[in-house]
């Protein structure tokens, strides 16, 4: 009977062995594949968005062993910010959800509450660096973050920047529409537009033309990557926003950052709210992006 335990013992010894041994495998080899670093990357969703729009994002990094999530902060309409979750000062490569209450406020709003946040990182756990991600609205929101923010010491360097269907000249709406408080517009119009020779919008609607004035603040050490969608239906679109309004990043901050480049996604998968949903294509670009080697 005592030799049976002991048996059993010295098994359960070994498989608890051979488990801390893989898991440590596993470790070195994320190691060497990602950076280590500790530079938090902030999710930013777009209109109507909330946690479900960059949920899949996060966890498709955090299983790839890319990073991790540490915090999420959910801005009230009133601007007060909620932190759930814990920081670590030497977390590695940590994530940080971000979700405004009001998901309708648009994209004028989601930057003045995102120059909050971001000051308010760099008080309260001395964030001296952030790398942003942005889908639709939430794409135009932290481009323009960076260039009304530019290098100002109250907030963090921006170390990477990945728009993913950002409207920076317009969204093609069925109807012409205006936000009452922003300005935001739904004007664009499919083939309606075109790109000029220096990568300028041929009509330039109100949205860009509030960001193509602080083109000069881009920071010049942020890389960006602009990932965009075209369902190659005839529309030159992913149905909401037109090549040309997201390829319209490029004039306003290429010359400026110290390295732009661009990932289309073609057919079913690049519909706009696909384009953040279960997209291989997307997960695979942000994840070599912010945190490949």
């Amino acid at each position: 009977m005592k030799k049976w335990r002991l048996w059993v013992i010295g098994l359960f010894g070994t498989f608890c062995l051979a488990a801390l041994l893989l898991t440590w495998y596993q470790r070195q080899q994320q190691n060497t594949r990602y950076l280590s670093a500790h530079t938090p990357t902030l999710f930013v969703h777009g209109w109507r968005g909330t946690a479900h729009s960059t949920d899949q994002m996060i966890s498709a990094a955090e299983e790839a062993g890319a990073a991790k999530k540490v915090l999420t902060v959910t801005v009230t309409p009133q601007g007060k910010l909620i932190y759930s979750g814990y920081w670590r000062k030497n977390q590695r490569n940590p994530i940080i959800q971000v979700i405004f209450s009001n998901n309708r406020a648009g994209e004028v709003q989601y930057t003045r509450w995102l120059i909050k946040l971001m000051r308010d990182l760099k008080q309260r756990y001395q964030v001296a660096q952030v790398n942003l991600v942005g889908h639709s609205m939430g794409a135009y929101a932290v481009v323009a973050y960076a260039l009304k923010v530019g290098n100002q010491a109250a907030y963090p360097r921006l170390h990477k920047l990945v728009a993913i269907a950002g409207p920076f000249d317009g969204i093609a709406g069925q109807k012409s529409a205006t936000h009452p408080a922003d300005g935001t517009t739904w004007t664009d119009r499919f083939h309606e537009n075109r790109l000029m020779a220096n990568g300028e919008p041929l009509i330039v609607h109100s949205e860009y033309l509030r960001l193509e004035h602080l083109r000069q603040n881009f920071p010049r050490q942020a890389k960006v990557l602009n990932i965009y969608g075209d369902l190659k239906d005839g529309t030159d679109s992913d149905k909401v926003v037109t090549l040309v309004s997201a390829t319209s990043l490029r004039y306003l901050v290429a010359k400026r950052a110290a390295s732009y480049q661009t990932q289309k996604v073609t057919g079913p998968n690049a519909e706009h709210s696909r384009l953040h949903q279960n997209n291989p294509v997307v997960d695979g670009a942000l994840i070599a992006f912010l945190w490949g080697k």
